[in-house]
């Protein structure tokens, strides 16, 4: 049976998996964290890991993202609206989120309201943009790929299946279009090598020549 206890105004869920080798800690929330951990681990071991990295767990929590009223997406899917009650709207595959005024626009609520509407608004603008450049590219350069889907996603930024289906990381939104372009390349490359080996990488390169630097500028920023 699964265990639940709450720390530090943190709520935490201990999960047991089968096939779970290790134990593994997912802050999935501001407030929610996920600690999964093999069939026969016991608590105490799992309890006693998750507080060892507790302070760099709240780090992370409290850093995190502040949006500021003029926020935008890149296509402005986002509206942010100054309003006397907190609420989101979605109409005409636009995201109105309307704010009180006269409150503290960093609050945590109205932050934790304001980053649920920019997750739908990347949604949007994903559904709207990634499929269609991952059409193009692959036209293109002459690769086939069979199907996308789109998910939301905390370290993966996409992933290439052995039947070829695509699965890209509406975070990528976040991003100048050369980064996603070099994540779109990368997962098409996929289809042709499927491994990191040195024969994917010259294979990246051919279409995407400062891959390098991308990258980098990709992982520096997630």
């Amino acid at each position: 049976m699964n265990k639940q206890e709450t720390i530090e105004n943190f709520q935490i869920k201990y999960k047991k998996h089968t096939f779970s080798k290790s134990i593994k800690i997912t802050l999935k929330k501001d407030d929610f964290i996920l600690v999964t951990m093999p069939y026969l681990c016991p608590y105490k071991t799992a309890r006693e890991f998750l507080l060892s990295n507790f302070e760099k767990i709240k780090s992370f929590s409290a850093n995190k993202k502040i949006f500021s009223k003029d926020f935008k997406t890149k296509f402005d899917t986002l509206k942010i609206i100054p309003s006397n009650e907190l609420k989101t709207i979605k109409k005409d595959k636009i995201i109105h989120f309307y704010y009180p005024e006269n409150e503290d626009f960093s609050a945590k609520h109205i932050q934790k309201e304001l980053s649920k509407a920019h997750t739908e608004a990347l949604k949007i603008e994903a559904k709207n943009y990634l499929a269609q450049r991952l059409s193009f590219l692959a036209k293109k350069y002459n690769f086939k790929y069979n199907k996308t889907s789109l998910r939301n996603q905390r370290t993966r930024f996409g992933s290439c299946s052995y039947q070829n289906n695509i699965s890209l990381n509406i975070n990528l939104m976040k991003y100048d279009f050369d980064v996603i372009d070099y994540v779109l390349i990368h997962e098409l490359c996929h289809t042709k090598v499927k491994n990191h080996s040195k024969n994917f990488w010259i294979e990246v390169e051919k279409y995407c020549p400062n891959y390098k630097e991308l990258r980098k500028k990709l992982k520096s920023n997630y």
